[in-house]
């Protein structure tokens, strides 16, 4: 067929097999592949547009270069053949070396959308002629070129244009597919400074994003299959978040495969690309051997010797970084040690933690380095102070701190313009308090040995005066161990004594059977429900063998009763609520505290609500504890256990519960305790 006429271009080939190819790519990786067949045609510049349609999303990608062209007469071999590509006999081209090598490069513009054309000009001997060449996802096992026209211009290149685009790819358009090709071409265009990259109207330039780079010559390293390759690597340390990898290249930096970095090399604070060089890359990729899922024992042997020298490389750069900065501070004078001739073994130590720890806050908290030199030096004094004090407090704030993600940050920046980090810290403290009581005040009821030492008036009593809370959340403690005459007293002074008043306040308030009567807790409401009116709630304990029965009920009724029939009462304006709480209840107080109309565990209450009689068992109050205090148990991601139950219980009851008995309650051992 003459050359001046189209002509199909046939590939043997299955269809499946072709579209594997075409698919099993991201999109950046399809677009680095049309960049290199740029670089490898000798182009000088490569473009990449991203042309935008209407809803903002890609109409077409078009990849255009100043190269070579495609010569009309080696159409059928370059774009019939399959793994026979002229790249892989070649190796370089004016001068730089290939990427290409299988001839599967321009199958990987279909993994983008379903027509790419190639729009090329090349020399016909001293004339410049055009033609293009055509391709449909649909229809991989051949091309279409065109009949080869005078060109208009003198300029040589191809422009591969994609369109019907199978998405939108967001990948291809957001700030970091910038970094991508950066990274992908960094150690290519480095060698080669003449080239030319643009992505989307914006140079590639590897060094605009590089906060260091450093190039090492390994010399030649053994193999345990008997071979000495010569290798370099190229360590780039950038400065933007980017993905830590092994770019495998060959000697001229044409990055071959990627390997993730992993977990050995720690270097906090770093991102890094490190591009390993060695020809014998590009002979393991001829084998296809860098694509396989498990190393190559070469590759792995050529890694292990990297690796120890990228740890190597950043130990020093992590010194070097820690030695700049505490000079810096020292300028600034804000540095809280001063420079000795000889510094103890001690003070040593504490100076290296501070160092590594000062250089953290720094590094992670931008702020820090905007404030004030004062406020610097003022948080550097309490930072040395406290790893002198307690430096495995510090060591555990300064971890949580640090290694808050950027949301949780912002939310605790906030936080702080409307309150201070001391008050987050007690808000906290306070749950986790709560939580520890309502575990530790369960295992003093419940356990089995605890319980028959446990005194109820001079321990639970005591420790329940400041743990009143448990009850109900909104009420604080008013009296304890009070006569209902100085109940009375304590109400009559909230009220305010008028001057007419001449009620004598020692008169007794007196039960049905002329008896006083006398309470365990009274709380009063921490804030009144509308101005004048006031809410009390009394409390009446009882030990842990005492079960809840009719007599106990009277007990409790007859506290009420006195309280309504008692004058010298607002009964009006004031409510009173009286609880009867012990461990268990017999079956007549069940069925008492389960009447019909009544929410459950009222046993009376007055036509006007102003008395109210509760029974509760203790069960019954520490799981509404438990219920009322989940929500923020969730969100502490705390959780009580036996160590923390008895360092609370020592912490805030020493006075009134005897350690052995709290640690006979929690399960702790004293002397496991004193081991640990």
């Amino acid at each position: 067929m003459a050359d001046n006429q189209s002509r199909d271009i046939k590939i043997e080939a299955k269809q499946d097999f072709l579209k594997s190819l075409a698919s099993n790519v991201s999109p950046i990786t399809a677009v680095s592949e049309l960049i290199w067949n740029g670089f490898d045609a000798g182009a000088q510049h490569v473009k990449v547009i991203l042309e935008p349609n209407d809803l903002n999303g890609l109409y077409a990608i078009r990849v255009s270069d100043d190269g070579e062209g495609i010569d009309r007469s080696k159409v059928d071999a370059l774009f019939g053949g399959l793994g026979d590509s002229w790249k892989a006999k070649s190796h370089r081209f004016k001068g730089r070396t290939l990427h290409g090598k299988n001839g599967r490069g321009r199958f990987r513009a279909f993994a983008l959308g379903e027509c790419v054309e190639w729009r090329t000009t090349y020399l016909d001997g001293n004339t410049p002629k055009t033609y293009t060449i055509t391709g449909r996802a649909s229809q991989l096992t051949g091309f279409r070129a065109s009949p080869p026209l005078d060109a208009e211009t003198t300029i040589l290149g191809t422009e591969v244009v994609i369109e019907n685009l199978d998405s939108h790819f967001p990948s291809l358009t957001k700030d970091s597919a910038h970094l991508e090709i950066t990274k992908q071409f960094a150690a290519y265009l480095t060698e080669c400074p003449g080239l030319v990259l643009y992505y989307n109207g914006v140079k590639i330039d590897p060094a605009s994003v590089q906060s260091y780079k450093e190039d090492f010559h390994l010399g030649d390293i053994g193999l345990r299959s008997g071979k000495r390759v010569p290798v370099s690597i190229t360590i780039i340390e950038w400065a933007v978040q980017t993905d830590r990898v092994f770019e495998l290249c060959d000697k001229a930096g044409v990055s071959l495969h990627e390997v993730v970095v992993g977990p050995q090399i720690k270097a906090p604070g770093y991102h890094f690309t490190v591009y390993v060089k060695s020809d014998h890359f590009r002979d393991l990729d001829k084998e296809n051997l860098l694509g396989l899922p498990d190393l190559n024992q070469d590759v792995s042997d050529i890694l292990s010797v990297v690796k120890a020298k990228v740890k190597e490389h950043f130990r020093l750069r992590t010194l070097q970084h820690r030695s700049e900065t505490i000079q810096r501070w020292k300028d600034e004078k804000i540095y809280p040690y001063e420079d000795k001739i000889e510094v103890n073994a001690s003070e040593q130590i504490e100076r290296q933690v501070f160092d590594i720890l000062a250089v953290n806050v720094e590094d992670h908290l931008p702020s820090f380095d905007e404030a004030p030199s004062k406020s610097k030096r003022f948080t550097f004094r309490l930072l040395a102070q406290a790893i002198r004090e307690n430096p495995d407090s510090v060591r555990t704030i300064m971890d949580e701190v640090l290694n808050l993600k950027k949301d949780e940050q912002d939310d605790l920046a906030t936080l702080l313009q409307k309150t201070t980090l001391s008050k987050i810290i007690t808000s906290a403290r306070i749950v986790a308090d709560r939580l520890n009581f309502v575990e530790a005040l369960s295992d003093l009821l419940f356990n089995k040995e605890s319980k028959k030492q446990l005194l109820e008036r001079d321990q639970l009593h005591k420790a329940l005066e400041v743990e009143s809370w448990i009850f109900k959340e909104d009420f604080n403690l008013a009296g304890s161990e009070k006569t209902l005459e100085d109940a009375l007293a304590i109400h009559i002074a909230k009220l305010g004594k008028r001057e007419d008043d001449e009620s004598d306040l020692t008169d007794p308030v007196l039960r049905e059977d002329d008896k006083g009567g006398r309470i365990d807790l009274m709380l009063a409401r921490s804030m009144q429900p509308t101005q004048g009116s006031h809410e009390y709630l009394v409390v009446e304990l009882k030990r842990p063998k005492q079960k809840i029965n009719s007599e106990v009920l009277g007990q409790i009724k007859s506290y009420a009763f006195a309280v309504a029939k008692d004058s010298r009462f607002d009964q009006k304006r004031t409510k009173w609520t009286f609880m009867v709480v012990s461990n268990e209840m017999d079956e007549f107080a069940r069925l008492e505290s389960r009447q019909k109309d009544r929410p459950e565990g009222v046993v009376f209450q007055s036509d006007d609500s102003s008395i109210t009689v509760w029974a509760k068992t203790w069960s019954e109050i520490l799981n509404d504890a438990r219920a009322r205090l989940n929500f923020f148990s969730q969100q502490l991601d705390y959780q009580a256990d036996s160590d923390s139950e008895l360092d609370y219980l020592k912490r805030a009851h020493s006075k009134y519960i005897p350690e052995d008995l709290a640690e006979l309650a929690t399960g702790v051992s004293a002397c496991a305790d004193r081991e640990s």
